[in-house]
């Protein structure tokens, strides 16, 4: 028996779900349980699963179909930089069980893994963070990849050290992606184009420090690129002081691009182009 907590406190450990049989252990009786059903403070989701109903309801559709969210929908609960392409991804929570996907939108996209990195670290409504990363190297294409896993760098979620051990040990998709990420972007539009230029060969160097102020990116000597993500859309005061410090740059004699999330995500042949015109007329380079 462990020792004895309150229903709402056993609940809250796994993020508002539990199993009966780990309500037992921790001393919640078959009359308690019953009680707070009959009240309406949680709810039973198929035999074995309690549920309060507070429970955020993304969680709650997972579990009903026997899954946990994974890959980019798990990232997106994790508040991760995502491109998202739409679905509802999760994983069931018993490899062999029949699983059995909704009508719901967004439509499902389900992950069966045999081989898990953390074979026992997934609450029961969410896969844990490592296992995360594996679904959302194996799922989605390259790009899209490195702006999650830049994202769970930058936001500490795991340190590239430690994912550059996982990717010798476990290969395949991880070995793929590893290589390519640097944990600096500060956004996933500083990921996606710090990738994009680098597979052009065009070296860039992220987060560099000048005058007090770091940039997102400085190619060769003098060319910046700075990057607005949505958030500076609802927010005019820092697009403001961006666009003072972009004048003072140039006042030093630097050449400043700024692009937005558009540029970057829906136009980025026009930017790329933008970018490489200026490349051409050397203004990377201090005259």
């Amino acid at each position: 028996m462990l020792p004895a907590m309150d229903l709402r406190s056993v609940l809250n450990t796994e993020l508002g779900f539990a199993t009966r049989t780990r309500l037992r252990e921790y001393g919640i009786t078959k009359h308690e349980l019953a009680r707070a059903l009959e009240q309406h403070r949680v709810m039973a989701i198929g035999r074995s699963l309690i549920a309060h109903r507070t429970a955020d309801p993304e969680y709650v559709r997972a579990v009903r179909m026997g899954g946990r969210l994974a890959c980019l929908t798990a990232a997106k609960k994790r508040k991760l930089w995502v491109i998202d392409d739409g679905r509802f991804h999760i994983a069931p929570r018993v490899l062999n069980s029949h699983f059995i996907s909704d009508a719901e939108a967004p439509p499902v996209r389900v992950h069966r893994t045999r081989h898990r990195i953390d074979a026992a670290a997934d609450l029961i409504p969410i896969e844990s963070g490592r296992n995360m990363l594996m679904h959302v190297a194996r799922c989605q294409p390259l790009e899209q990849a490195v702006v999650v896993f830049d994202s769970a760098v930058n936001q500490k979620l795991i340190q590239i050290e430690e994912l550059r051990m996982l990717a010798s040990v476990h290969g395949g998709p991880l070995a793929k992606v590893v290589p390519y990420v640097s944990g600096l972007a500060d956004s996933g539009l500083e990921s996606l184009t710090r990738l994009r230029l680098q597979r052009a060969r065009i070296p860039c160097r992220q987060q560099v420090k000048i005058r007090g102020h770091r940039v997102d990116l400085l190619i060769g000597e003098r060319l910046v690129v700075q990057l607005d993500g949505k958030q500076h859309l609802s927010d005019p005061k820092q697009l403001a002081m961006d666009r003072e410090y972009d004048r003072f740059l140039r006042r030093l004699g630097y050449t400043v691009l700024r692009f937005s999330y558009a540029d970057v995500v829906h136009n980025w042949d026009r930017t790329f182009g933008e970018i490489t015109a200026l490349i051409a007329q050397r203004a990377h380079l201090w005259p």
